[in-house]
């Protein structure tokens, strides 16, 4: 185990004292209290944050030191993200401290408060919410409501759509289905059918339709879906694609408000409805609805204009909203693994055949592109409902995301490059000058619990192509699928192995209590790809099974020195495939002998795994050492503020 693994992290210090080199420049006040005519001193603070930003931008050409924007306690309402581009970066090599005041809360908050409720009839209250757009999200004290939904069985597909192969979202001609049939018994005539979504869970894979219009055939209902989304999701490989005859959650409309908890939004008549939970004041209650979609966006134009030198800490980022990903004029979420979503069509669905430019993201909370030096330190992300909280996408460069808090999630908490970078300057999304891979990031000392609560195939930390990616130290627990995973590219594709990732180590991690609602694949810690250099060690896994998998086509990886702990007939380490090969495995601690290895040109021999139970010596220093280090120790304890 290298040292820098133990090493505390002292960047927050730092921050917040300014540059030991200059100092600080400048230091303003913003507060939900002030006025954006104020000078922004402490006693006259700003009141936006992107007033603050424009002042700043008017002066950092000449810094001599560093810029600091003090954010005092209370709410901050942003409609849109709040953006930053290069003209908002530390220049001269000094740093913009955007942070908490003491120990003060400000909040970055997406969302409305909604008020003057009426009762409905019985436990079903209404209100005027004045949007126009599909809600998808609401929070009463603090909680997660539901979309109204039911589980119904699909009777088989409906119509056919053709695609011509010219159409900007399409690479080849095709044919598919235009909708899926239901029991007209069972599924009445909706409200509003065009906000209405079909879900389905696959193998390890998830997918969110939405439906353009509704019909009825005889004793069948039949949603037809959003094109050309509907044709993407029923022509993807590997049985990910819909299955027609399986069950699906339908959800959001009207006639399924039938439980506690439960909302729908008329958006036709702005009209908000809410079943209230035995014993819930509603009149009394902090109703919100979420209405922004991300909260922040650092955005640089190429790999030689990037967004410098920018620091985030101490802030609360609450309340967003995601429309789900559009393809032309649909809306969808087709993941097909991992954060990855199938965004373009082919016929036969195979993402290998074009370098993974069918390939895309889904919206973040925070999203940082072409950036260098960019730190999320020390804050909180709570009740959000992107598909993923903070994701380093293109080019972010010797930047990290550590000591934060993450829950109350619909998507996961970390994403770390992208799909299309399996080759540098060439991608669909990002070309020559633009794209570039993810490097020397860290990710670290993250506490992570409740996240992947809507887009469970969702890793609470996910990365694709890097080049020395560090994520240690993080503590993880009870995430529907995996807990870490790094790369893309398998072994059974007909393309080459990607030369991008090189040298990511995954280190002194604690993770705990994965795969609890897709047990059937994927693992705790999951790599795939020819990834030179990379480094699994120091972890401490306990959970279900496949604790360490790397999956097909992975090589290059030394798996040394972790305390797995699988629960009975759990496998502490799952190769699956020949196609695996060229791992250096040794020197690791379990509770079991049961493992699967079908690898080739293993380095080491298993036999240098120690069986022990209970753990002891060396294998109780590596958990003491695990997860959160002591100078983050408690942010585990943030949750407690007004968090559920």
């Amino acid at each position: 185990m290298t040292r820098k693994c133990y090493l505390p992290i002292l960047l927050l210090a730092l921050c917040c004292a300014g540059s030991l080199r200059g100092g600080v420049f400048r230091e303003f006040y913003v507060s939900p209290a002030g006025d954006d005519a104020n000078p922004g001193t402490k006693k006259l603070p700003f009141r936006t944050l992107s007033h603050a930003g424009e002042v700043v931008r008017h002066i950092n050409h000449e810094m001599t030191g560093d810029i600091i924007v003090n954010l005092r306690g209370g709410n901050y309402a942003v409609t849109a993200p709040v953006a930053f581009s290069p003209a908002d970066s530390g220049c001269n090599g000094f740093k913009i401290i955007y942070r908490a005041y003491q120990k003060e809360i400000p909040v970055i908050n997406g969302g409305v408060l909604v008020t003057n409720w009426t009762r409905d009839h019985g436990n079903i209250f209404k209100a005027t919410l004045a949007s126009d757009k599909k809600l998808r999200g609401l929070f009463v004290n603090g909680r997660r409501a539901a979309m109204t939904q039911r589980e119904l069985n699909g009777q088989g597909a409906w119509g056919e759509f053709v695609v011509n192969g010219d159409e900007p979202w399409a690479e080849t001609p095709g044919k598919t289905l235009d909708g899926i049939k239901f029991d007209a018994a069972q599924l009445p005539p909706l409200t509003n059918p065009e906000d209405v979504e079909l879900l389905q869970h696959r193998t390890w894979n998830f997918l969110v339709l939405c439906v353009r219009d509704e019909m009825t055939d005889g004793g069948q209902r039949i949603l037809k879906l959003q094109q050309p989304y509907g044709a993407i999701a029923a022509t993807m490989s590997w049985g990910c694609n819909i299955a027609p005859t399986n069950k699906f959650t339908v959800r959001n409309t009207y006639e399924f408000l039938d439980a506690p908890g439960q909302f729908y939004f008329n958006r036709a008549t702005h009209t908000l409805f809410y079943f209230a939970q035995n014993g819930e004041d509603i009149a009394a209650a902090e109703v919100i609805a979420p209405l922004s979609e991300g909260l922040l966006r650092v955005s640089g134009n190429s790999t030689n204009d990037r967004v410098r030198n920018l620091v985030f800490t101490g802030l609360t980022f609450s309340h967003d909203h995601w429309l789900l990903e559009k393809v032309g004029e649909s809306r969808g979420m087709v993941g097909v693994q991992s954060l990855g979503l199938y965004t373009r069509f082919r016929a036969d669905g195979d993402h290998h055949k074009d370098h993974y430019d069918l390939c895309d993201l889904p919206q973040a909370t925070v999203e940082i592109f072409n950036a260098e030096k960019i730190s999320i330190v020390r804050n909180r992300f709570l009740h959000l409902a992107s598909g993923c909280a903070v994701s380093f996408v293109n080019d972010v460069v010797d930047s990290e995301i550590t000591g934060n808090v993450f829950n109350d999630i619909s998507g996961n908490a970390i994403n770390l490059g992208h799909p299309q970078h399996y080759a540098i300057g060439d991608g669909l999304k990002f070309p020559a000058g633009v794209e570039g891979v993810c490097a020397r990031d860290k990710i670290s000392n993250n506490f992570i619990r409740r996240v992947s609560l809507d887009y469970k195939q969702g890793e609470a930390i996910s990365g694709f192509f890097t080049d020395a990616a560090e994520i240690s130290h993080n503590d993880i627990a009870g995430v529907p699928y995996g807990g870490i995973a790094l790369g893309w590219w398998w072994g059974n594709a007909e393309i080459p192995a990607s030369t991008v990732p090189r040298n990511n180590v995954i280190a002194c991690n604690k993770v705990f209590a994965t795969q609890q609602e897709l047990p059937k694949d994927g693992g705790a810690i999951y790599v795939l790809g020819e990834q030179p250099g990379g480094r699994i060690e120091g972890n401490y896994v306990h959970s279900l099974s496949r604790l360490i998998y790397p999956d097909d086509g992975s090589a290059g990886w030394t798996i040394a020195r972790n305390v797995l702990d699988p629960q009975p007939d759990g496998k502490w380490l799952f190769l699956w495939t020949p196609r695996i090969h060229d791992l250096r495995i040794e020197n690791n601690f379990t509770t079991t002998t049961n493992l699967q290895n079908q690898a080739t040109n293993n380095c080491a021999p298993l036999e240098t795994t120690v069986i022990q139970k209970p753990f002891a010596g060396a294998a109780k220093r590596i958990i003491k050492a695990a997860g959160l280090e002591k100078s983050f120790a408690d942010i585990a304890g943030k949750l407690k503020d007004g968090a559920r």
